[in-house]
């Protein structure tokens, strides 16, 4: 599935095409009712503002077109989309030419046809559609070179440049000659491409009343010179302002688009209606030059005073922008009919590089550790309060402890330590005299027989002694008297 239809596209960018679609049906109805050629005073002061707010309309839609292709990589939805855009103009000039032949009786040869077709100028509004054409050609060229300058010096220098060399040539007129060649005004929808990267790149380093005030002003700034010159000349004449590739025209279109800028996307109902308008919006712009030309009779006929035509045009404008924009969508069938054949995906874009986020806070989050629950505190921790009882269901879950980020103390000298008194001895038992063995009477080895047959009797005076009894023998020889 592709990016766009993961996260949606961007409102802002859609709804402000349709709102610059809007803005250039506004301007071709204030040319229909004769606004240019009404004596200016002071009480047309908010209708001249208008009308020059009206001229942006064009580098709206460039900006517009910028903000979202700028980050696209080239593909075959390039193509495509070129094909797609060159089928609803073809389609809708002939619808066009058609109506202003039948209903409004204009009359034009094939050769005529066709060299309108080849120059974008079946209607006044048609131009726009080449406009479009140019910038998906260089789309693809646009983004590269924005993206390869990578500082936000380099990218604003490349943007004053090229709104210097497009957006200058109509103003620099002298005695009523130009000091740019013409051609360089037909690069200005490159400035306004360029100018929608710059807003989405670097619109959000301010807030949304800022680019407010700004806008407005700019508005009151031109407004006042416009009023001071052609107050004085008594018609709206001011060739210096009085374009749509004009320095103001492009700044007044940029602030407007930084206003509403928005890097959100969503696929609500809202973002789908305005998606889908943004996809009719080059029928409508063709096709809505020659319905206003067909609705102004009826128009003149309801509000015959001018001032009541210019303010019915704030209401006639949006809903002849609805009916072809409707109208559009509806020639678009052949090409929805052909994505549901060929498959989806083959037509959207991809993102070059992912849109990356402001960072809020660069300091760095304290770690998060996970240490269980202690039942007695060790001597080196704080004296704390005993915890509360757990639940059962809970008792089984770690506590987490945010440590604080570390911090640099210079450290104290440690206090000595306190000397420890020595144990007591401990007695020593008193030895316990061991029991002596009682020792058995050692016996006599019996005598050898040698030794009592060697023993000879000893004379005496009263002469030998008489020889042993057996009976003493026998002792002797068992070993003593039993």
């Amino acid at each position: 599935m592709s990016e766009e239809k993961k996260h949606g596209k961007y409102l802002c960018a859609d709804f402000l095409a349709v709102f610059g679609a809007i803005l250039l049906l506004m301007l071709e109805y204030l040319k229909a009712v004769g606004f240019m050629e009404m004596p200016v005073t002071k009480d047309s002061t908010m209708l001249v503002a208008g009308r020059w707010y009206c001229l942006s309309g064009a580098m709206l839609l460039s900006g517009c077109t910028g903000y979202v292709l700028s980050t696209k990589k080239l593909s075959w939805h390039s193509l495509t989309s070129l094909l797609r855009l060159l089928y609803i103009y073809v389609v809708s000039s002939l619808i066009a030419l058609l109506g202003k032949r039948v209903i409004l009786d204009e009359y034009m040869t094939k050769e005529e046809l066709l060299d309108m077709l080849r120059s974008f100028t079946a209607t006044d509004t048609a131009k726009f559609a080449g406009m479009y054409v140019l910038l998906l050609l260089f789309a693809p060229f646009l983004s590269a070179a924005f993206h390869d300058l990578k500082t936000y010096n380099a990218r604003l220098a490349f943007l004053a440049v090229t709104a210097g060399v497009s957006t200058l040539q109509p103003m620099l007129i002298f005695s009523g000659k130009y000091l740019l060649p013409e051609w360089c005004k037909y690069l200005a929808p490159f400035a306004g491409f360029i100018g929608g990267a710059f807003v989405r790149k670097y619109a959000k380093s301010l807030s949304r009343g800022a680019y407010l005030l700004l806008l407005l002003l700019l508005c009151g700034l031109q407004t006042a010179a416009v009023m001071y010159i052609c107050t004085q000349r008594g018609i709206l004449y001011y060739p210096q302002f009085d374009s749509m590739a004009a320095l103001p025209s492009l700044m007044t279109a940029l602030l407007t688009l930084s206003m509403f800028h928005s890097e959100k996307k969503a696929d609500t109902s809202v973002h789908r209606f305005f998606s889908n308008a943004s996809g009719g919006m080059i029928a409508a712009l063709i096709l809505g030059d020659t319905l206003i030309d067909f609705c102004m009779p009826s128009l003149a006929e309801y509000f015959p005073d001018q001032e009541s035509m210019l303010s019915a045009g704030v209401v006639a404008v949006p809903i002849i922008f609805i009916l072809c924009c409707a109208g559009g969508i509806f020639l678009q069938i052949p090409v929805f009919l052909l994505k549901a054949l060929f498959g989806e995906d083959a037509y959207e874009y991809v993102d070059e590089e992912p849109e990356a986020k402001p960072v809020q806070n660069n300091k760095p989050k304290p770690i998060r550790k996970l240490e269980p629950i202690e039942d007695t505190p060790s001597s080196d921790t704080m004296h704390l309060p005993p915890p509360m009882a757990e639940k059962p269901e809970t008792a089984h879950i770690p506590v987490i402890v945010e440590e604080p980020p570390t911090m640099h103390i210079p450290a104290e000298p440690e206090p000595e330590p306190e000397p420890v008194p020595e144990p007591e001895p401990i007695p020593e038992p008193e030895p316990v005299p061991e029991p002596v063995p009682e020792r058995k009477p050692e016996r006599k080895p019996a005598p050898v027989l040698d030794d009592i047959f060697e023993k000879k009797p000893q004379y005496t005076k009263g002469g030998y002694e008489s020889k042993e009894s057996i009976d003493e023998l026998i002792a002797k020889i068992t070993g003593g008297n039993k």
